[in-house]
């Protein structure tokens, strides 16, 4: 049986706040540093294809839904910042963001795929900390309360992720468009 590694997640656009965000950490030593963003909304782990494709049909009935607005803010770290391994940007997501996410739930439920059931903490991760890193702390200090751009949400994306010798790959199974307006 073939097994994907997978998740549901909606594109980050590179704004120019958060290619400096990117740029900064990439100036330090032990952080690594993803060339896309995207916002997870569910990570799905290995998968069988059939269940995959049953999802995908399923996810067909979000383009219902109307796109909905992102603003991003301020960096933070997981579990902290005084022992960071993710750097993320915070996200408040507009309505009807947690309807989508309600009707998710209840897809892959319905697909019997497990998932993560703690609650949902809006972020975009942009960097993975491998070894304590210098000057990582004063970033973010300094960039805790800045605004890191808004958009509207065009689609909702069931991705495949293939981990590499260099990292994971990503590339798209469904696409769902919302609609404008």
């Amino acid at each position: 049986m073939e097994m994907i590694r997978s998740f549901v997640s909606f594109r980050i656009p590179a704004t120019p706040a958060v290619r400096k965000a990117q740029e900064s950490l990439m100036g330090i030593k032990g952080v690594s540093v993803p060339k896309e963003v995207h916002l997870t909304l569910r990570f799905l782990g290995d998968v069988d294809a059939k269940s995959i494709k049953e999802l995908s049909e399923r996810m067909r009935s979000l383009e219902k839904y109307k796109q909905f607005s992102v603003s991003m803010k301020g960096l933070g770290a997981f579990p902290n910042v005084r022992d960071p391994r993710i750097v993320w940007i915070g996200a408040d997501l507009g309505e009807p963001f947690y309807d989508i996410l309600s009707d998710l739930d209840r897809m892959l439920d319905a697909c019997s795929i497990g998932y993560d059931k703690k609650p949902f903490k809006a972020h975009v991760t942009i960097g993975r900390v491998r070894a304590q890193s210098e000057g990582l702390s004063d970033i973010l200090r300094e960039e805790k309360g800045t605004e890191m751009g808004s958009f509207l949400c065009p689609e909702v994306l069931l991705m495949k992720s293939e981990l590499t010798p260099k990292g994971a790959v990503h590339s798209v199974i469904g696409s769902f468009k919302l609609i404008e307006g």
